[in-house]
């Protein structure tokens, strides 16, 4: 995987959130390459309910795991208040559109325990379910419990 290649704007389509994005509405993280810190800032936004409601913000930094042969393993630190995590949490890249970078998978590294959660995302802000359908079952097949997710309604924005 080209890390370079996820940066800018991925829609939430489908997710098993967590307690804190659960019911979230026009749903994106926004990959952003900061050079001088050679870290991605990650930021996501979602409307809390409904496309009307509060607008929440969570700002991550972001970085491929330093031991990850072929760029699927991540790792990010939220923001926690007054500083970053001083850890990094794990994440896994389970599917990608390696030629157009069109759509990524992304998940917890498991399927259990505390804060479980998986995103499918796109470049679209709108997409067919159609196109969903065979990114749900890589999921699937990664061991996730697609009945624990949510479809994550978009609305066209200026993004």
């Amino acid at each position: 995987i080209d890390p370079m290649k996820c940066m800018g704007d991925w829609f939430v389509q489908i997710a098993i959130p967590t307690a804190f994005d659960r019911n979230a509405h026009n749903g994106m993280e926004r990959y952003e390459w900061d050079e001088k810190r050679k870290r991605v800032k990650v930021t996501y936004t979602f409307n809390q309910g409904s496309f009307a409601g509060r607008k929440n913000t969570v700002y991550q930094v972001g970085r491929v795991h330093p031991k990850s042969e072929n760029g699927t393993e991540w790792q990010v630190a939220p923001w926690i208040g007054f500083c970053y995590l001083p850890s990094w949490l794990p994440y896994v890249v389970l599917e990608v559109d390696e030629e157009n970078y069109s759509y990524l998978v992304a998940s917890s590294p498991s399927t259990g325990g505390m804060a479980p959660w998986l995103y499918i995302m796109t470049r679209e802000q709108v997409v067919a379910d159609s196109v969903l359908e065979p990114l749900k079952a890589a999921a699937a097949n990664a061991g996730w419990d697609m009945s624990k997710s949510e479809r994550v309604p978009q609305q066209k924005t200026d993004a």
